[in-house]
């Protein structure tokens, strides 16, 4: 049989543990070993003097070994053969260190240990509290570590070490308490909930057996015990959605209180206020009580009397002989409590400029599977659950996502569950708020950001229905650029908005160089609505050609938007459509053709009108329907307000005219005519044409995100 070889040796790094410095010293000592000239110098009795104090080490001739005989001078030739191979192999160590200053085996091995912080002292061993489930480290791994750590740190009699005292005059071994010590710590660094979902599994085999014993079993089942813990602990999402609608929050089977009956009032303990306020025992109404006035109790029973056949219809089964009584006034209902908006957090994902709602009351973040199709980023799956506030109420969690959001100068990390279906996109709460230092002050209503202070729910945000400002703020390109597909450009918008985050229509500047030779269909940037961020925007390249921008070029402008209460109006233009157009064409003005052929090409003209019409409709379909089909995926876009840009009233007057000629026409028609429901709403912008007037452009660049 061949001997074994040993691996090939290797040297030491900067970055080494307990372990992988074994490995080393072990596969090196072997390798020393395999040569018989430096074999007596790996004996642990076998020491020698710093070559400072002695240039033969100590070392002296062989005089009784006839066979092999040595002279100091060869010894130490051999000894200082084998601290420089040593050296070779640990270049971390000055070599004069070992080849010089050195005075035995174990000198060595503790110098160089003592450079990677992991001598055998008694400091050593307070380490232990530095060992941590490192990101993406297997389970076992983590268990090697630290049985690894526990090995190095038995006391040996070499180690130098006294305990209580005594020297140590023995080497000590594992016993099966540290090994039960190990396992406990290998669990908690796992899960912290890990060892009680243990001992409930294993109480049976543990009753005869260390833990230690049936790690094997728990590592099979330690995936399945993991997965048994984070389903357990549900996430709690503590918002709640109110409605201004009374009726809807009242239960089916109650009516509303009329005005001669008293509402009927939950159950409340028993207590009087007579007794109270006598420090008297209050265990009792203040009808029951002994102490209340005759002529007031009877006062009492007429009233239940009458507000129980006001609140049943049911006759009295008694009279009494007291005058009668008013009926008593029904008590105030508060039908609506003070409803303020959230606090929220803008920020920037890309040029994309995802909401953050924050809900300090939440114990987990989460993103609804609209946002995730919104932002493409990738899901994995989850085990965990989430419930609303009432705690019955499920949400259907499909996964969870982490990503990076900015703004200004913070990376704000959002770590969040998946769900189905959720009233705001974003829903960060304490885990984000804590990971990224973030608290909300309500009442002035801010959030901050570290030491940053940013404002939310601006009075003059472009929810508005009557924004301030109806002006065109101009942007120019601050340098010469390129702007690549895919990615954009960040522009700051003017001081005048740069206090709040607004939304903001975009459109082109046809007066820029080079947009007049370019086709209507390929102007950059399109007509879009863009959120402002801490006073900036950023317009993406949705295109396949990169855009070349000059320093000082005005290529786009922006505007505000409002949300419109009532439709604009204004005098549609007349239906020239009624009239006979063949009048238009001119037959035989010279009169020189016969008049059957006159009359044959006025009936042609008249049967052919409409292609002879100077202002020309939509599509007759002769040639068969043109059709563009959408193919919109599981997700739909987010509901919002419709929102216009605030165009001066000349402008605004033009967009419905152009909108009641299209509709004359027969172009464009109202959705509630086909029985179509509106689910999502694009804006609509006027672009001036290089040849004059006007052309509408709707955006549907969002609902293009969420296509298949």
């Amino acid at each position: 049989m061949a001997n074994a070889r040993a691996p090939k040796q290797w040297s030491l790094t900067k970055n080494e543990t307990v372990t992988s410095f074994e490995s080393w010293r072990q596969n090196l000592i072997y390798t020393l070993a395999l040569d018989n000239k430096f074999s007596p110098y790996l004996a642990k009795e076998c020491t020698w003097l710093k070559a400072s104090a002695d240039p033969k080490r100590g070392f002296k001739d062989d005089e009784n070994d006839v066979v092999n005989r040595q002279t100091a001078d060869q010894k130490c030739t051999m000894l200082e053969l084998m601290l420089g191979q040593i050296a070779n192999y640990c270049p971390i160590i000055a070599r004069n260190a070992i080849t010089k200053k050195s005075t035995s085996l174990d000198g060595i091995w503790q110098t160089i240990r003592a450079h990677f912080g992991f001598q055998s002292t008694g400091a050593h061993f307070l380490d232990l509290g530095d060992i941590k489930l490192e990101t993406d480290e297997r389970y076992e791994d983590l268990f090697q570590r630290l049985s690894a750590f526990f090995e190095d740190n038995l006391v040996t009699k070499d180690s130098a070490l006294t305990h209580c005292g005594e020297v140590i005059t023995g080497d000590e071994e594992m016993t099966p308490t540290v090994d039960n010590i190990i396992v406990f710590m290998w669990l908690t660094l796992i899960h912290k909930d890990l060892p009680k979902l243990v001992k409930q599994k294993y109480g049976t085999e543990l009753r005869s057996r260390t833990v230690a014993s049936i790690k094997p079993e728990i590592s099979q089942a330690l995936e399945s015990l993991i997965d048994e813990l984070n389903s357990t602990s549900d996430v709690r999402a503590m918002r709640s959605v109110t409605s201004n609608d009374f009726k809807s929050t009242r239960p089916k089977n109650r009516s509303l209180p009329t005005s001669g009956s008293r509402p009927r009032n939950n159950f409340k303990p028993k207590s009087c206020p007579l007794c109270k306020a006598a420090s008297r025992p209050d265990t009792h109404f203040l009808s029951e009580c002994i102490y209340l006035p005759e002529a007031d109790r009877r006062f009492m029973s007429k009233a239940r009397l009458i507000a129980q056949v006001l609140d049943d219809d049911a006759p009295p089964t008694d009279e009494g002989d007291e005058p009668p009584v008013e009926p008593l006034r029904p008590e105030p209902i508060v039908r609506r409590v003070q409803v303020r908006q959230s606090p929220y957090l803008d920020t920037y994902f890309g040029h994309k400029t995802p909401r953050i709602v924050i809900d300090s009351g939440a114990t987990a973040n989460l993103i609804s599977e609209t946002a995730v199709q919104w932002l493409q980023v990738p899901v994995t799956t989850s085990s965990q659950s989430a419930g609303q506030a009432d705690g019955l109420s499920q949400l259907n969690v499909i996964g969870e996502t982490k990503f990076d959001v900015t703004r200004d100068h913070h990376k704000l990390t959002f770590h969040a569950l998946v769900v189905k279906h959720l009233d705001v996109p974003f829903l960060a709460g304490t885990p984000f708020m804590e990971a990224n230092d973030v608290y909300a002050r309500p009442s002035t209503r801010q959030i901050y950001v570290g030491k940053s202070v940013y404002r939310y729910g601006s009075p003059n945000s472009s929810d508005s229905s009557a924004p301030v400002a109806r002006r065109a703020s101009v942007l120019r390109c601050p340098n010469n650029t390129t702007i690549w597909p895919g990615d954009y450009i960040e522009l700051p918008i003017p001081e005048d908005y740069s206090n709040s985050d607004e939304t903001f229509a975009l459109e082109p500047r046809l007066d820029c160089p080079g947009i007049e030779s370019v086709p209507s269909s390929q102007t950059w940037p399109s007509p879009s609505l863009v959120s402002s961020i801490s006073g900036t925007i950023r317009i993406p390249n949705n295109s396949d050609t990169p855009k070349t921008l000059r320093r000082n070029d005005h290529f786009c402008q922006i505007r505000p938007v409002f949300s419109p209460s009532q439709s604009l109006s204004s005098t549609p233009p007349p239906n020239t459509r009624a009239k006979s157009q063949h009048s238009l064409v001119t037959v035989d003005p010279d009169g020189i053709l016969p008049p059957s052929y006159v009359d044959a090409f006025n009936d042609i003209s008249a049967q052919y009108s409409e292609v002879f019409d100077a202002q020309l409709g939509k599509y007759n379909g002769a040639y068969g329907p043109f059709e563009a089909v959408v193919n919109m995926g599981p997700v739909q876009p987010p509901q919002r307000k419709g929102r216009l840009p605030h165009y001066n009233h000349d402008r605004l007057t033009e967009l419905q005219a152009k909108f009641d000629e299209l509709e004359n026409l027969g172009v464009i028609v109202k959705p509630e005519t086909t029985g179509t429901p509106v689910e999502y709403v694009n804006p609509s912008f006027l672009i001036k044409k290089p040849s004059g007037g006007s052309r509408l452009v709707t955006a549907f660049a969002e609902v293009g995100q969420y296509r298949k």
